[in-house]
């Protein structure tokens, strides 16, 4: 999605306009095109550069089934559609991909080696780090969540403190533990909340593998990165020509130059929102165009929905593993409300939670009045308190967390943002998902630890 040239004069290559693929025909082998000079390109099939799932790749996918289709899709690097699809095989009992993954005891029981079973804490990853002098702390850095920028951050090991308040000089250990959401060791993360990963101590999903093999086998690990890279730019060819079919060249061309910009800009969540409307906006210009010729043609056009799964697997192509998935979310928000819209009401039930509102700053009312509490003057002396009121719900937040007014403001509006989806959606609602999910975990540990007291009562009362 660098939007390279991997082959050299990929632009010249002609596609004829009147062929409109569904998606799934990316899938199937594709005719060589006749190029100007009357000679016949290479044909870079699917099935000469399909990345197939292999056994590792499974049980990534089924031990962190758990999470998002958008954090599968960025984990893995694959496109949605293709995730979803593979995670229906490996449920099914009857298929191919199932008696793969557990006909050979691949993928352990929740209950199973009990002491893997929980991630080790990040401080303690932190201090490793710290003393172990076998450990190169230059080569390491952290990422953590920004809530002022609202999104994750990466910053090196060994950086100075220079943004938070307190006696602490190494901005690591200066952040509460709670926003640090990984580490990576040069280019590899080695441990990571979400994914329960633990490559350092080799706890959880990091499956016994402890930092000293990861040091030993990078170079090896750096190697099959570089592989699987070198077969991603083959497959972004192959999918550009498919989108050259839906868009044409020019069109093409626009998202190239719109990516590159995206990827080489200090990007944030607006820009990204902003870039991801501007692709569906060259799909609803080349499907207009279209009409306008033959409404035949407009009637057979490839469907938003299919084309934004095919953009999703350029999109999986993406080296920076925080833009891919950001780029994502907006990805599939858009699929969810083209599905509402297309009549489905499972599917627009399934669209509210993500699609928060949009705010406009004609329909709030912004007050700024003095702090109290913690902080001294800057806080008691000063109008750095922001009360924020959206006046279509008359739903009303405050926001004092930091001494800066602009980024109380900011704050402020995400926590209404929230707080107007739960007015609206209810349980459907981000919030309400998450307190859900919440319980229903709550749920299931305790349903756990009943078993478990059981079992134990149970062996106790055999040994007497």
């Amino acid at each position: 999605m660098a939007f390279r040239e991997p082959i050299q004069g990929f632009n010249k290559v002609k596609v004829p306009h009147n062929q409109y693929l569904r998606l799934r025909c990316i899938h199937h082998a594709s005719k060589p095109d006749d190029t100007n000079d009357g000679t016949t390109s290479e044909s870079l099939t699917m099935e000469k550069i399909y990345s197939e799932w292999t056994l590792k790749d499974d049980q990534e996918l089924y031990e962190n089934k758990h999470l998002s289709t958008v954090r599968l899709a960025s984990l893995l690097g694959r496109g949605m559609h293709g995730v979803e699809a593979r995670l229906k095989k490996l449920t099914n009992v009857d298929s191919v991909a199932y008696a793969r993954l557990f006909g050979a005891g691949n993928v352990h029981d929740d209950d199973s080696n009990e002491a893997n079973k929980k991630l080790t804490p990040v401080k303690e990853v932190l201090r490793r780090i710290q003393w172990d002098t076998t450990l190169p702390s230059s080569a390491f850095t952290i990422l953590h969540y920004d809530r002022v920028e609202d999104k994750v951050c990466e910053a090196p090991f060994d950086a100075p403190n220079d943004s938070i308040s307190g006696e602490e000089t190494r901005f690591v250990f200066a952040l509460p533990e709670h926003r640090i959401e990984g580490v990576k060791f040069m280019e590899r993360t080695v441990w990571d909340k979400e994914s329960r990963l633990d490559c350092v101590f080799g706890s959880m999903n990091g499956n016994g593998e402890t930092i000293d093999q990861v040091i030993d086998t990078y170079d090896e690990w750096k190697r099959e990165k570089e592989e699987r890279e070198e077969r991603n730019r083959r497959w972004q060819v192959e999918i550009l020509r498919e989108m050259n079919l839906t868009l044409e060249e020019r069109r093409v061309g626009v998202l190239k130059d719109l990516s590159s910009n995206l990827i080489h800009s200090e990007w944030d969540a607006e820009g990204v929102r902003d870039y991801v409307k501007r692709v569906v906006s060259l799909y609803h210009d080349a499907k207009r165009e279209k009409g306008e010729i033959d409404e035949k043609a407009e009637e057979d056009f490839i469907e938003i929905v299919d084309f934004m799964h095919l953009f999703s697997d350029l999109v999986s192509l993406l080296s920076d593993a925080l833009l891919r998935e950001e780029i994502l979310k907006e990805v599939e928000l858009v699929i969810n409300r083209s599905l509402g819209e297309g009549g489905s009401p499972a599917a627009s039930k399934s669209s509210q939670p993500g699609a928060l509102l949009d705010l406009k700053e004609d329909e709030l009312e912004e007050k700024f009045v003095k702090g109290s509490g913690a902080g001294g003057q800057k806080v008691n002396k000063t109008s750095n308190r922001v009360i924020l009121t959206h006046l279509p719900t008359q739903v009303r937040v405050e926001c004092q967390d930091t001494r800066s007014l602009q980024q109380n403001r900011k704050i402020a509006r995400k926590r209404l943002r929230l707080k107007v989806d739960a007015f609206i959606n209810g349980d459907s609602s981000r919030t309400g998902q998450k307190a859900s999910v919440a319980v229903a975990k709550k749920s299931k540990n305790k349903a756990r630890n009943k078993r478990r007291r059981q079992q134990k009562k149970k062996k106790s009362g055999q040994e007497d």
